[in-house]
């Protein structure tokens, strides 16, 4: 009989657990929005040290959302909301990806605090005014 209980006890484990994991999905994407989108009269006004920051910030945002266009366009979605089994597989997949990402980002963002200080502070003026036009497109799709 006490096999028993601790078999059932067991299964309530479990099964709670499956729960809160459930209750717990990681976010597939979060897309964030920026605090201030700018003209080009506010960038020209600012000094290239002010840009870099701004760029970063953006080339950021864009490369860890882009990537999840052609599965959805909507923030905050769990594996659940899109229908993906919530596998250990696919768990392992998404951490992966998430680690993957985060060192892509690092690095990248290395690599561009390395060369931008050359660039010329037109093309980093254009580039923020580019990527604010792509977050604002991001931006009117998850709300309608």
């Amino acid at each position: 009989m006490r096999k028993f209980y601790v078999c059932i006890v067991a299964l309530f484990l479990l099964a709670s657990v499956d729960v809160v994991a459930q209750n717990g999905q990681k976010v597939i994407i979060d897309i964030r929005g920026i605090g201030t989108y700018h003209d080009r009269k506010d960038l020209e006004a600012m000094t290239k040290g002010q840009l870099m920051p701004l760029y970063l910030e953006r080339v950021k945002i864009l490369f860890s959302v882009i990537q999840y266009f052609g599965v959805t366009s909507k923030s905050g979605v769990t594996f659940t909301d899109l229908g993906i089994p919530t596998t250990k597989e696919n768990i392992k997949l998404l951490d992966t990806e998430q680690s993957n990402r985060e060192e892509f980002l690092t690095n990248n963002a290395e690599f561009l605090k390395g060369i931008l200080p050359y660039s010329d502070t037109k093309n980093i003026i254009n580039a923020i005014l580019f990527y604010e036009e792509v977050l604002k497109l991001v931006h009117q799709v998850q709300v309608e």
